[in-house]
């Protein structure tokens, strides 16, 4: 700013209150246009998260039609779907991937868990449900327990986190048997931030994370389980704490943590 005289003094030129108001208004729109754009973004990649779990949901659906039996647990396999090599890529038909009747009661075999655990995205993307070339390793033993897989074995979501298939209670519930109940069920895969698995959770459920067809994993509520241990969901208090599974159960997704690692589970 240039300074003047008038009448043997001297004066600043400085701004108006209207060009104030203006660059004000101006930056507001310009705050604005950032935090809508970052919901449109959140808003898409759940999108893209949730089109994911349908349309895996959808593969599994069309393969059990088709065969009459689950991926992975296909005893079958070897002489109904093209391009496998040999019995070991088969499971054993017992309508449970990864659960061996013949192991101890409520106890998976081991061996067979795994194997069959690496054989879900083979089956399903030889017999044309899914693209992609997957190679059917069996599952390693912490692979399970850190929600990670062999390379090239499993389905990624669009954070990188590999997608299981497993007969399992690896969701939370609103209650001791809603909690324990085991089925069939596909794990979203890890590294979803956590405003993004709660908009996943609004879009295709109910948006609570411990209850409907769609709930926080039990490794992350705050309990380390393998590499796992984040608070997605909380106990719902005013200051949020981890939710005592024998009281309180998870209330709501932790969108305050703002944790970059969380996991859900479909059940079907």
């Amino acid at each position: 700013m240039q300074p003047y005289e008038k009448n043997n003094k001297r004066y600043e030129d400085g701004f108006t209150l209207i060009e104030i108001a203006i660059v004000v208004v101006i930056i507001g729109l310009l705050l604005g246009g950032v935090l809508k754009g970052q919901e449109m973004i959140r808003n898409a990649r759940a999108h893209n998260v949730a089109d994911q779990g349908n349309a895996v949901k959808a593969a599994i659906l069309g393969f059990s039609d088709r065969y009459r039996a689950l991926p992975g647990d296909y005893a079958a396999a070897l002489n109904n779907i093209p391009g496998l090599t040999g019995v070991e890529q088969n499971g054993d038909g017992n309508s449970r991937i990864g659960f061996n009747d013949s192991a101890t009661p409520g106890t998976p075999d081991s061996a067979n868990r795994l194997r069959e655990l690496g054989l879900t995205w083979l089956h399903l993307a030889r017999s044309g449900f899914i693209s992609g070339n997957y190679l059917g390793t069996e599952f390693g033993a912490t692979d399970e327990a850190n929600w990670s897989c062999p390379t090239d074995t499993c389905l990624t979501n669009a954070f990188n986190g590999a997608l299981i298939i497993a007969y399992d209670d690896e969701q939370t519930g609103l209650s001791t048997v809603a909690d324990q109940a085991r089925s069939n069920q596909l794990w979203s895969g890890r590294g979803i931030p956590i405003e993004i698995i709660a908009e996943l959770d609004r879009k295709v459920d109910d948006g609570h994370p411990g209850s409907g067809s769609f709930r926080v994993s039990d490794g992350f509520i705050g309990a380390a389980v393998g590499n796992v241990g984040h608070l997605c969901a909380d106990d719902g208090a005013a200051t949020p704490a981890a939710p005592d599974m024998t009281a309180t159960w998870p209330q709501r997704w932790a969108i305050v943590s703002q944790v970059t690692d969380c996991g859900g589970v479909y059940q079907f």
